[in-house]
């Protein structure tokens, strides 16, 4: 590819992992100050109509749109050109499907946005898109099986982001630089804490295919609501509005600091390289 081409590319990366920290941190700070406040945690679509809400919030949810499509774009070029040095073996293909996947539920995300600049304040944050999808899906003959396979996609997502964690994979694609150094805690804690809440998110998809239910369905939202009604909610909400704040660091640094292995020269340090 051109170098016009490898810096489009970076570009869409950086725009999109920082569109990504927006949602994510809007999501995370919802929650936890749910948590002390006694208020109701939002999903990603609620942080869409909370940002809309702001001031200047059309201008910002329309960038943060942009910045989800780019995120997409950058998703489906990576997968399909391997850009991640994933390989062409089962696991290469499986992380390559991976990454389109989260490209296109980030679109996805992408419409929501453009629906709700249309429609203004009148949208509801109300994340029930999980049930909506489910019961459409479950309308035709193999929609209960689509279900039960997100559901378990959802659940290896998840696990994927706790391996990330415990293994700190990512540090082989960030540079090394002194505040990426600084916000690793932060950052594996954020893997850890969206791989959990994906873990009930997953686990709800799952269940609703097992009993063609799409009433058991839940996103992100519904999940964060589920733990405010465990023993010991709050402090449970908390933990994970900060994780998904954690989160929305680790999008953050990914967006400042991330490189793209096979449009990068192999001498440049990242985190992972040893200390010289």
């Amino acid at each position: 590819m051109t170098d016009h081409a490898n810096t489009a590319i970076e570009w869409l990366m950086r725009a999109g992992y920082g569109a990504r920290g927006v949602v994510y941190l809007i999501v995370g700070g919802l929650a936890f100050f749910a948590a002390l406040n006694g208020g109701e945690a939002e999903g990603t679509s609620g942080a869409l109509v909370f940002l809309v809400r702001q001031p200047f919030g059309s201008v910002l949810l329309a960038i943060t749109a942009v910045g989800l499509f780019a995120y997409t774009l950058w998703r489906l070029v990576d997968g399909i050109l391997d850009l991640e040095d994933e390989g062409d073996d089962a696991e290469g293909y499986a992380n390559r499907a991976g990454q389109i996947m989260s490209g296109l539920t980030h679109a996805a995300l992408g419409v929501s946005a453009i629906v709700i600049l249309m429609k203004g304040l009148r949208t509801s944050g109300d994340d029930s898109s999980a049930e909506n999808w489910s019961a459409m899906l479950m309308q035709h003959p193999v929609g209960r099986l689509v279900v039960i396979a997100a559901g378990i996609t959802t659940l290896s997502v998840a696990i994927y982001l706790f391996v990330k964690s415990w293994k700190a994979a990512h540090r082989k694609d960030i540079v090394r630089k002194g505040m990426a150094e600084t916000l690793e805690p932060m950052v594996r804690f954020g893997l850890a804490a969206h791989g959990f809440v994906l873990l009930i998110v997953g686990g709800l998809i799952l269940w609703a295919g097992i009993t063609a239910n799409p009433e058991r369905a839940a996103g992100l939202g519904e999940a964060l609501r589920i733990l405010e009604t465990q023993t010991f909610g709050r402090v449970l909400l908390a933990l994970a509005g900060a994780g998904l704040a954690g989160f929305a660091v680790y999008c953050f640094v990914m967006a400042r600091y991330r490189i793209v292995p096979r449009l990068t020269d192999d001498t440049l340090k990242t985190l992972a390289s040893p200390a010289s």
